[in-house]
Formats: C-alpha cells, sequence, structure tokens
C-alpha cells in the first residue's frame, strides 16, 4: 500500500471518529432527543429516604403534554419515559426498548422504537406491537410543586 493511500485513510478514519464523538456528545444524530430544559441547578433535588436517584427533578410539569409523552434523563443517566395520560397525572417508565435495549421516542400517547419498530403505550408501558414482548418497567414517580421527581413522595 502506498505512503498516500494509507495517509488517506488514517485521516478517513480519524474524521469518522471525530464525527462519531461529535454526535455521541450532541445526543442524537437526526436531533430527535426532546429532553427536559432543567438546568444542573433545576435538577439537584434533596433525596428524601435517601435512596439513590429518589428525589432527582425529570422535568417540569409543563414539560409533558397532556395524552403525550417526553423522553427525559433521569439520574445515572438513564433515559426515562414520562407520561401525562390525563390533566395532573403522571407515570413513568423505562425508556430503554425491552427487545434490544434502543432508546424509545414519544410519539403521541404511544413510544416506539427507531431500531425494529416496537411500539408501547405511553401511560402504562405495555407493549402494542413487537418484536418486544416485556412491557417497559414503571418508575415511580411524584410531582412536587412544579416538578415531576423520582420516587414515591
Amino acid at each position: 500500500m502506498s505512503s498516500e493511500r494509507a495517509t488517506s485513510r488514517r485521516r478517513l478514519l480519524a474524521t469518522g471518529g471525530a464525527c462519531a464523538g461529535a454526535v455521541a456528545l450532541s445526543g442524537c444524530a437526526d436531533g430527535s432527543y426532546s429532553g427536559s430544559s432543567l438546568t444542573e441547578s433545576e435538577n439537584a433535588a434533596p433525596s428524601a429516604s435517601g435512596k439513590p436517584g429518589e428525589g432527582t427533578v425529570l422535568a417540569r410539569v409543563d414539560e409533558v403534554p397532556v395524552g403525550g409523552a417526553l423522553v427525559t434523563e433521569g439520574p445515572d443517566d438513564e433515559r426515562i419515559a414520562l407520561a401525562q395520560p390525563s390533566e395532573g397525572e403522571f407515570t413513568a417508565h423505562s425508556a430503554v426498548c425491552t427487545h434490544m435495549g434502543c432508546t424509545v421516542r414519544a410519539d403521541g400517547n404511544r413510544l416506539r422504537c427507531p431500531c425494529h419498530n416496537s411500539v408501547f403505550e405511553s401511560a402504562t408501558g405495555e407493549v402494542v406491537s413487537g418484536p418486544a414482548r416485556t412491557p417497559l418497567p414503571g418508575i415511580a414517580v411524584h410531582v412536587a410543586g412544579e416538578r415531576i421527581v423520582t420516587g414515591e413522595g
């Protein structure tokens, strides 16, 4: 292999790696991530029980559409799907598809997996269509003021 060709290949690999890193740091490549707009200081909430992850602010109440959902970041970089099936009622589930582990996206009152098209009910986490067969695990949340917070409250 010529020196010029080897340099081009190295340059291509280095550029590709830099681009992949930039996409990873920015969230989603297609800009579809619609997480909470809370700042780090707004997200800091004391844990009433001392359990890890309890008392973490996930979003403001007004960020979750009535009849819809919002996928946001929870404790330890966990992706969480928040739903508001009716005014003032909030549910939460893991946003990690139970089929192959991709992060689901909010789509009205459904959560859709972009990898293999599994569909879940946003309010219950139940499977609407597969290939996933197992519902999304529920996560305890409560409302504290204008914030949706992890834990029983």
